[in-house]
């Protein structure tokens, strides 16, 4: 990887100088590493990642490799032909996979770069940070010397995954790098990756809305992803909008089931059929049903008490298309 001159200052040369005054000593060679550790690309299609170029590997004409490159191998079903920007020979890269966290830490820089966005994370107190490199888009706060504060979790998407504009094929994989202190100090991450974690895929980044992140919940029989699975107890409200035009569909909310009243709009039935009527008092209606795979969903946590409000006041500003007029729907469940 070259020392870009466009880091000096905001990335590379600064981060040595700070991991010199704030650090603690680093680990020895294939200690593990303290904290939480994932691998930075996530699974994909139930495959896990794989390096498809390793540490130090001879680079013709470039200095030798100071990471590792990441992509996923083979199979005979990919669709993508060899030479494309999704694959190599041995290799392929799906578009808009995201990279991750690969620890809690502090976004030191995220910039542009040639070779495409590169972010380095901070991962203080132990003396380590990482590197990743030829992302497409930033899905951190672009930054220099940790201006922005912003923290991030293990497993937090930063970036999506692309090809080095250098590169005349534009392979897109995610180029990674450890450093146990600053990038002179890079050593190869395979040892400590073969115990870290490969995460689910999070999915797509939310695109915003309304002040709101809407997020796609898969096709039908597919498996609802682990943040739909996650507000099972939960109190809050939900938006539903058509994926392709963005139109606004139904504003509901729910105390203490928002997993069991959110995804029942993706039941099959019939409103027509009013099958609820006399369960739940006069002029109750519980809502709209949608193809999965046509709508995105954004959900707001909130108090148990307040719920219904916020949905209220929801219905009263953004007049969703689906949503009985004039109030909002007191939903029971």
């Amino acid at each position: 990887m070259r020392m870009w001159p466009f880091l000096v200052g905001g990335g590379f040369a600064a981060y040595v100088l700070h991991k010199r005054h704030v650090a603690t000593g680093s680990p020895a060679v294939g200690e593990p590493l303290e904290g939480r550790w994932l691998w930075p690309v996530p699974s994909w299609q139930g495959r896990a990642p794989v390096i498809s170029d390793g540490f130090d590997s001879p680079r013709p004409g470039l200095p030798r490799h100071g990471g590792v490159d990441i992509m996923f191998e083979r199979k005979p079903t990919d669709p993508y032909p060899v030479g494309s920007p999704n694959g190599s020979r041995g290799f392929v890269m799906p578009d808009g996979l995201v990279a991750v966290a690969a620890s809690d830490g502090v976004v030191w820089s995220a910039m542009s770069a040639p070779t495409g966005y590169a972010v380095v994370l901070d991962h203080s107190p132990i003396k380590a940070a990482t590197f990743y490199a030829h992302l497409e888009k930033l899905l951190v706060q672009a930054t220099a010397r940790a201006r922005s504060g912003e923290r991030v979790r293990a497993g937090q998407p930063i970036g999506i995954i692309g090809g080095s504009p250098t590169d005349p094929a534009h392979l897109k994989h995610l180029h990674f790098e450890l450093w146990l202190g600053g990038p002179s100090d890079r050593v190869d991450p395979a040892p400590r990756m073969r115990s870290w974690v490969v995460p689910l895929n999070p999915g797509p980044p939310p695109s915003r809305n309304a002040g709101f992140s809407y997020r796609r919940i898969g096709a039908a029989g597919e498996p609802y992803p682990d943040w739909v699975r996650d507000l099972k107890d939960r109190s809050g409200v939900y938006l539903i909008r058509d994926a392709t035009t963005a139109e606004l569909l139904y504003v509901g909310s729910s105390r203490d089931r928002l997993y069991a009243t959110l995804t029942r709009h993706f039941q099959h039935w019939q409103r027509s059929k009013r099958f609820w009527r006399g369960q739940y008092g006069d002029g109750h209606d519980p809502g709209m049903t949608y193809d999965r795979g046509a709508v995105d969903v954004a959900v707001r946590i909130t108090s148990r008490d307040a719920a219904l409000d916020e949905e209220m006041r929801l219905i009263g500003r953004l007049r969703p298309r689906d949503n009985l007029t004039g109030r909002a729907e007191d939903i029971p469940f």
